[in-house]
Order: C-alpha cells, then structure tokens, then sequence
C-alpha cells in the first residue's frame, strides 16, 4: 500500500494544475479584429458649421466608405478625361 503513496500524491498535485489551465485559458481576451473597432467622428453637413452630426461605424466599414468614394472619383475623372480627348 505504501508503494502507491507517492503515485497518488503526483495525481492530486498535478489534478489541480490541470484543472486550472483551461481556467486560465478561457479568462484570456479573445483577440478582436482592428477592423471591427467602432470608431466615431464628427461630420459637418452642408450649409452650416453648426449643422454637425457623430456618425459612428467599425473601422471596416469606414475604409469601405472611402474606398468606394475614391473609387467614384476615379471614375468621374476617366469620364471626364475621356469626354476633353480630340476626335481623331
């Protein structure tokens, strides 16, 4: 009896280590996206500098917005730059 003394004390020592691990594990922050931080700004509209609004979007979100505006800009420009060219 005395020869299975040491094996059960490794067991109880090493239960309450794995018993914390995935304790330890599942408190940790689950890691988040940068682009899905919720970033807020002010927006002036037109016509006034009092007309002000807070418009609050992910940063994902934000970067579509401005793609799609740079985007349009390029196209307006392509048109314009095709309607000033000589017929030839």
């Amino acid at each position: 009896m005395l020869k299975f003394a040491p094996i059960v004390i490794l067991l109880a020592a090493a239960a309450p280590a794995s018993a914390q691990a995935p304790a330890a594990q599942s408190a940790a922050k689950p890691q988040v996206n940068p682009l899905d931080r919720i970033v807020c700004r002010t927006e002036e509209g037109l016509g006034s500098r009092l007309n002000r609004k807070k418009v609050c979007m992910t940063m994902r979100e934000w970067k579509d917005q401005a793609d799609d505006s740079r985007n349009a800009t390029e196209r307006m420009q392509q048109m314009h730059s095709d309607q000033m060219k000589p017929d030839g």
